[in-house]
């Protein structure tokens, strides 16, 4: 493996890293032709039968093309564990045993961006990694004064590569995504590094610090106590949502065909809502996917997208990487974020 860490910077991790950190770095050209779990092996030494995060799958060209953030590809468990727990408002205990990575494209001088880069796998084999386009900056919003103008700015959609318009469903057009990805492929001499360590260890919290008076989120919170009742059935709901929706999406395959329509499908099985496209044949399925245990009432919760084509599974994205995420479907035909779908509610999100 190709290393290019100087004595300087190597030194430096040496003395800032905590006990365990764990790094390493490749160049691209190293890497190509690799499966998932070598790619992780080569940048971290994670053990083969550590599990893997799902990728963002697309059947193409009689193939499978799987594309995964580099950040997925080398997460722990453990931490995709924590990401469920915060994108779904559950309670999230404190590990500080839980490894976390960060990853990056060590050859572009410029700040890393969230999900870069990606790594697409043909075939269960690395065949390039890509740097998605940039999102570019949002231009200045109205005045607050104009409370219309402002209400429609701040839920204004950004741009992506998803949808060939607003009005349509992720990925109507097929594989047109690609070209709306902009994806530059790196060079075989660009080079990713990763290093993992344990978060810092919280300092004790002296006794005195404990006691503090009420604020604004806690009055908040006693405002909802009497809805606190609703909580112990939620929780038991969003729990067996996990094990239902682990469980379907596990039986789901690209390229392979649903066991039936996916409109009866959607209405026969629990978990399951179907959106239809005006194009024949082709509509979104999701996948209630629950939530970790929470006392919030907002009843967040994740949901996998699976794209199907008559009667076969041509896509599938999972709530969290390189792919589609639920809250396209509560975008309207003007780019806004709201109710256009069912599922949809407030300011553009989804419960599946």
């Amino acid at each position: 493996m190709t290393r290019r860490i100087g004595l300087a910077t190597a030194l430096a991790a040496l003395l800032l890293a905590p006990s365990g950190a764990e790094a390493g770095e490749a160049a691209v050209g190293d890497l190509i032709g690799l499966s998932p779990v070598e790619v992780r092996a080569r940048l971290t030494g994670a053990p083969a039968d550590m599990p893997l995060a799902r990728a963002f799958e697309v059947v193409r060209d009689g193939g499978t093309d799987a594309y995964f953030t580099l950040d997925d590809l080398v997460a722990d468990p453990r931490a995709l564990h924590r990401r469920m727990l915060q994108r779904t408002h559950g309670d999230e205990p404190y590990d500080p045993d839980v490894p976390i990575c960060r990853s990056r494209l060590a050859s572009d001088p410029r700040p890393p961006a969230v999900g870069d880069p990606v790594l697409a796998f043909r075939d269960e084999r690395l065949a390039a990694v890509l740097r998605p386009a940039r999102r570019p900056p949002r231009p200045p919003g109205p005045s607050m004064d104009d409370r219309r103008a402002y209400e429609r700015w701040i839920r204004q959609a950004p741009a992506g590569p998803f949808q060939a318009g607003f009005d349509q469903l992720p990925l109507e057009d097929g594989s047109g995504f690609l070209d709306r990805w902009e994806a530059g492929r790196l060079a075989r001499s660009d080079w990713l590094s990763v290093d993992c360590a344990p978060l810092p260890r919280r300092p004790p919290i002296a006794p005195s610090a404990r006691r503090r008076s009420l604020d604004s989120s806690d009055m908040q919170g006693l405002a909802l106590l009497p809805f606190a009742v609703q909580l112990p059935g939620m929780n038991r709901d969003r729990a067996q949502a996990r094990r239902q929706g682990a469980a379907t999406l596990a039986g789901l395959s690209v390229g392979r065909r649903l066991p039936q329509d996916p409109k009866t499908l959607s209405r026969r099985r629990e978990g399951l809502r179907w959106h239809a496209s005006a194009r024949p044949g082709y509509g979104v399925m999701t996948v209630d996917l629950g939530g970790g245990k929470t006392r919030n009432l907002s009843d967040a919760r994740d949901a996998a997208l699976v794209g199907v084509q008559d009667g076969m599974v041509v896509w599938i994205s999972p709530p969290d990487g390189a792919g589609p995420r639920a809250s396209l479907l509560c975008v309207d035909a003007k780019g806004l974020a709201g109710t256009p779908r069912p599922g949809c509610h407030g300011w553009g999100n989804y419960r599946p």
